[in-house]
């Protein structure tokens, strides 16, 4: 494991040897070099430049930084880089009572088993590697409380980091977990003042950070009652452009204290090691951990002293001159007291009913929506009513005077001078917009699938997937039978992915992207496809062609189906909905004489 993460930390290191020998202040004789002539030790980056004549080479190592390798493009990248800016804006102008977070999760930390795994590759070209699935795994997760400047042109990368290292197996990243953090870290950043009453959230848009999501929306108004805020504004990236987050920033940073580090888990009792060797996924993990009463605790007590060694590794790391602190994992009880909050509004609400088609089943938390909150497609934002007849909100915080002018974060509209260009910030807040001018909004919906058009038929139906969103099926295609280890390898990606309606299942580096694929042009609004009924593949089973449920399934009338070739399954709820059987295939008759009986 690398003694020191950067050149400051060495010399702090060696600093501190020092003064246990030394004690301090040191003798006349001792001389602490600075950090630049220590980095003049080591070998150049580039050997042909200028600089290069000032190194000594002493160090045999070299500086190397790892890149990104990959960018993607996204329609809706302008839009929302106005949006960002409309909320730094925001920020701004409301600075004295506003705290502003940025938040990200890294990818996954491995662990070993019987031997350490380390976090970058040995004796070989420094580049982006592929993922190695391990059965164990810790996520970083990153809060950054930003510092607002005085003004737009001034720095948003400045502030406090917190770090939590969570187990991926029974501590994996979600809404409603992320918000206990958000809360936990709340607490301890004002820790010694009131909390300010408007917090802002920017984050990129996975699963457990997007705004349309249902699980997100839920978890966003637990935290809004839960820390009393009278406006809450949550924003996300555009799609492949989390590099905007300036939590992104932090992570180059907490490379430092990743890099090259070699991670292993201490011994279980024989028994638990012996049920842990027969799971290969973290389902099965999951699942040995019910029928076992010790694999959890035993589980979670193996990997303590690797979130230690990864604590105290962070915490010497500084983002100018502010070092990093740890704070502690949000618990299921503090995920329970928060989602608890949200009872107040409609009791019958569980943990567990998140998504959207469950959220609209229950009319006290969608009448609370629709008074209390903005959706959009890149924004979530909650704001008290001030009404004094309101059994929800609790009294404004703000000055009376600053909340009766305090609006919704608004839309980006193209300038009328340059349609190039958005409007500023000033011209558009305090005025009614909406998202009519949000690029992909405007596109037609009718593009093509990505896939070729011969794999999408039934007969190459290799299995199904469900949305982490919306719960719906979604049939997966392949133009050949996978074999065994494809099987596997597709089995460990689930547990890797989180796959959502119109995303793919794998990333671009990944094989199996090549011979497996899931519709695109898809989103959680989109009804299960039609290939999915005609498909006999194990598993299968009949569900409502709206929502994807499969309780509750609603009979059609006779006279319905002597009208049509194909009527779709349809749920109580969904009927409830004023939603009517899906048809294909009408029956024309000539003389009450069906045409399929003509010969």
């Amino acid at each position: 494991m690398p003694l020191a993460l950067s050149v400051r930390d060495l010399r702090e290191i060696i600093t501190g040897r020092l003064k246990i020998n030394y004690n301090d202040p040191f003798p006349s004789t001792i001389y602490i070099p600075s950090d630049e002539w220590i980095r003049l030790q080591f070998c150049p980056t580039n050997a042909t430049t200028t600089r290069s004549m000032h190194h000594t080479s002493q160090f045999n190592v070299k500086f190397k930084v790892q890149g990104r390798l990959l960018r993607k493009s996204s329609d809706d990248a302008h839009y929302c880089a106005a949006l960002f800016r409309y909320l730094r804006e925001f920020c701004i102008q409301y600075n004295q009572w506003t705290c502003l977070i940025s938040a990200d999760d890294k990818h996954k930390v491995p662990i070993g088993e019987d031997v350490a795994v380390s976090t970058v590759a040995q004796n070989s070209t420094l580049a982006s590697a592929d993922h190695d699935f391990t059965k164990l795994s810790i996520t970083p997760s990153v809060t950054f409380f930003i510092s607002i400047p005085s003004e737009i042109s001034g720095s948003f990368y400045d502030g406090q980091v917190f770090v939590s290292y969570k187990d991926t197996t029974f501590e994996p990243s979600n809404a409603i977990r992320h918000s206990a953090e958000f809360l936990n870290a709340l607490n301890i950043q004002y820790a010694n003042q009131m909390m300010p009453p408007i917090l802002c959230l920017y984050t990129d848009g996975g699963p457990d950070h997007r705004c349309s999501y249902g699980s997100v929306q839920i978890a966003l108004i637990c935290l809004f009652l839960c820390g009393d805020f009278d406006i809450l504004i949550a924003l996300r990236t555009a799609p492949n452009h989390s590099w905007t987050n300036p939590a992104e920033r932090i992570m180059s940073i907490l490379n430092l204290g990743l890099q090259g580090i070699a991670l292993k888990r201490d011994q279980m009792s024989p028994e638990s090691e012996a049920l842990f060797d027969t799971a290969n996924t973290l389902d099965d993990i999951r699942n040995k951990a019910q029928e076992s009463n010790k694999l959890e605790s035993e589980l979670k007590e193996s990997i303590a002293n690797v979130q230690n060694i990864l604590n105290n590794r962070t915490e010497r790391l500084l983002l100018k001159e502010k070092k990093f602190k740890c704070n502690d994992l949000a618990n299921e009880e503090a995920i329970t007291e928060l989602f608890g909050s949200i009872c107040d509004i409609d009791p019958t609400l569980t943990i567990e009913e998140t998504t959207q088609a469950q959220i609209h089943r229950h009319s006290a938390l969608i009448k609370f929506m629709d008074a209390h909150c903005r959706t959009r497609a890149y924004s979530f934002q909650i704001k008290k009513c001030n009404n004094i007849t309101c059994s929800y909100c609790k009294p404004i915080r703000l000055p009376s005077s600053v909340f009766n002018n305090l609006n919704f974060l608004p839309d980006p509209i193209p300038s009328r001078d340059n349609t190039d260009h958005y409007m500023p910030f000033q011209n558009v807040y305090g005025t009614e917009t909406t998202e009519e001018y949000r690029p992909t909004y405007m596109q037609s919906q009718a593009n093509v699938e990505p896939i070729p058009k011969s794999i999408l038929i039934g007969g190459k139906i290799r299995g199904y997937i469900d949305c982490e969103d919306c719960r719906k099926r979604r049939c997966v295609y392949s133009d050949r039978s996978m074999s065994r280890e494809e099987q596997e390898d597709y089995q460990q990606a689930l547990d890797s992915y989180s796959y959502s309606c119109g995303a793919p299942i794998f990333p671009d580096n990944h094989y199996l992207s090549e011979v497996m694929f899931v519709r695109t042009r898809i989103s959680c609004d989109s009804p299960i496809e039609i290939l999915y009924y005609s498909s006999r593949k194990p598993g299968n089973y009949p569900i409502c062609y709206y929502c994807g449920e499969s309780e509750g399934l609603v009979d059609s009338s006779q006279s319905l189906k002597e009208r049509f070739k194909q009527i779709y399954p349809l749920c109580e709820g969904c009927q409830g909905n004023k939603k009517e059987f899906y048809t294909k295939g009408e029956i024309k008759t000539n003389g009450r004489a069906s045409k399929r009986h003509k010969t």
